[in-house]
């Protein structure tokens, strides 16, 4: 396997989390929605398989709690001082701003 194809999945997990930030959902909604993610593959694999699904899903569960010991790297900028900072054209980091600036009640 080439450097090439082994970064496509951190692209895609990183593409899909900015999405989902995008959308306003919380940390912990879109952790679920990637395991709900990985049932409905792991029961689709088994459907196209013709094979017992709880079999798939023990399996993909096991493929996502091992993707947990990954390194990942997350790089979030300061704030620039003067004001000019990206945060207009990456709503990525616009979005964890705001809402590291929200105070809960």
């Amino acid at each position: 396997m080439n450097d090439e194809n082994r970064m496509k999945p951190g692209v895609i997990a990183g593409e899909l989390a900015q999405q989902l930030i995008e959308l306003g959902l919380s940390w912990n909604d879109a952790i679920g929605v990637f395991g709900l993610a990985a049932k409905a593959i792991a029961q689709a694999a088994a459907a196209a398989d013709d094979a017992e699904p709880e079999k798939f899903v023990v399996k993909g569960r096991r493929h996502l709690l091992d993707a947990f010991d990954r390194e990942v790297r997350v790089v979030i900028t300061p704030l620039d001082p003067a004001g000019n900072d990206e945060v207009r054209s990456n709503s990525l980091l616009a979005t964890a701003r705001r809402r590291a600036q929200t105070k809960l009640h």
